[in-house]
């Protein structure tokens, strides 16, 4: 746990030393840069860190000596997994045969994607980075790497969403379900991001959770009879996530709905970005019946991190012209006293605003965060204990938040 909260701690003070002086368009991408090279960091030093860690390992071990024994193209298959990530395996297995050295290049591509995101289209970078650690998406990079990968490549499709492209769109999806053929879901969500957010679609999306929860049960039986049978009857089906786990990101949510109700102006990439928001809400309420559907709602809420940032400075404009408007009228005097006078208010209340605002995701979004690590026994997505490939002895604090049974 010392290492994931040493990351949070160093992705605030590097947020402080890149504010220092005027701020740039470089600085913000140094930043980002930094901060990712820092979490690329402890997922290529990993060691049995991670849910899936072993999986992954031995996956890469088969395919080495399957290439080997039959060649790189005549065996470009193993188990249920996709042809583009068997693809990377066995080109890094054509120069090492070493795991350590596979999970060093494989931590690479979960977070190219993310850092693009953030660096090109975050309103406050800082907020970003915070919730990207906080809400469990760095943690999911170091387990359901496949998928990590395929939510990476969907990240250079955000600007094609926001501008209608389909077919970019289409492409852009087509390569990342060569890494996980969920991602294929991204499609219907295009759809609804096309859709102007307004009350009869928030009335669809509380319509589909009714829906789901009538007829999960009967349209999970069929599917999984006929696709990916093993997870039939599993603790993944038959089990929902605590619902401890979705209070954070339905409470962001919840902000979001009451913000589309607040703004008299709604941009096409605030449009996009409530959908985001909305999915995700849709698929943390339903993980909690059946725990499989926790990977879709990864999905949308890796768009989250730069839409809490882009809904803080939507909600800012709308406060300013709202008090700017109510100020201007209780004021009287010559023009240019009233508008310097209506502006240090104006500024004086809006700013303070922000401070709360902005404070309070911070803080709920940590508590959100240490809740996972501290709850169950090996943390969420089994990043506990840290342990590296080098055979450092890194203190462990575990012991000093964990207590009785760990659920």
């Amino acid at each position: 746990m010392l290492v994931y909260l040493i990351n949070i701690l160093l992705i605030m003070v590097w947020a402080l030393v890149f504010r220092i002086g005027k701020r740039t368009v470089l600085k913000k991408i140094l930043y980002v840069c930094v901060c990712f090279i820092q979490l690329y960091l402890i997922s290529a030093l990993r060691y049995q860190v991670g849910g899936d860690y072993g999986m992954y390992t031995d996956g890469f071990f088969s395919m080495v000596v399957s290439t080997s024994r039959y060649g790189f193209f005549e065996s470009l298959s193993y188990k249920d997994w996709e042809i583009g990530y068997i693809f990377i395996c066995k080109v890094i297995g054509l120069f090492t045969s070493d795991y350590k050295i596979f999970i060093m290049i494989i931590s690479i591509f979960p977070l190219i994607g993310p850092a693009y995101l953030i660096a090109r289209y975050s309103k406050n970078t800082f907020v970003s980075m915070f919730l990207y650690v906080n809400l469990y998406l760095f943690y999911m990079d170091m387990n359901f790497v496949r998928q990590a990968i395929a939510m990476s490549i969907m990240c250079f499709a955000y600007s094609f969403i926001v501008e209608k492209k389909f077919w970019r769109f289409l492409l852009v999806t087509v390569i990342a379900a060569l890494f996980h053929l969920t991602v294929l879901y991204m499609i219907p969500v295009f759809i609804m991001c096309i859709l102007k957010v307004n009350t009869r679609k928030l009335l669809l999306y509380l319509f589909g959770l009714l829906f789901y929860y009538i007829l999960s049960d009967g349209l999970l039986n069929i599917v999984l009879s006929k696709f990916h049978m093993e997870y039939s009857n599993s603790v993944f089906i038959e089990n929902g996530v605590y619902v401890r786990y979705a209070f954070y990101p339905l409470l962001i949510c919840a902000a979001m709905v009451l913000l589309s109700y607040y703004l008299k102006n709604i941009t096409p990439q605030m449009n996009v970005l409530i959908h985001m928001t909305l999915l995700m809400g849709f698929w943390q309420i339903v993980m909690t019946k059946h725990a499989l559907f926790e990977r879709f709602s990864y999905y949308t809420m890796l768009f989250v991190v730069i839409a809490v940032p882009e809904a803080i400075r939507e909600f800012t404009l709308q406060y300013r012209a709202n008090l700017t408007e109510k100020y201007s009228e209780s004021y009287h005097g010559a023009e240019e006293d009233k508008t310097r006078r209506v502006k240090v208010k104006v500024n004086a209340k809006a700013n303070k605003m922000v401070i709360i605002i902005t404070a309070s995701v911070l803080v709920l979004a940590f508590a959100y965060n240490m809740m996972g690590l501290i709850i169950p026994e090996k943390g969420v997505h089994s990043v506990l204990p840290y342990k590296t490939s080098l055979g450092w002895d890194i203190p462990s604090i575990d012991g000093l938040f964990k207590s009785g049974n760990s659920v």
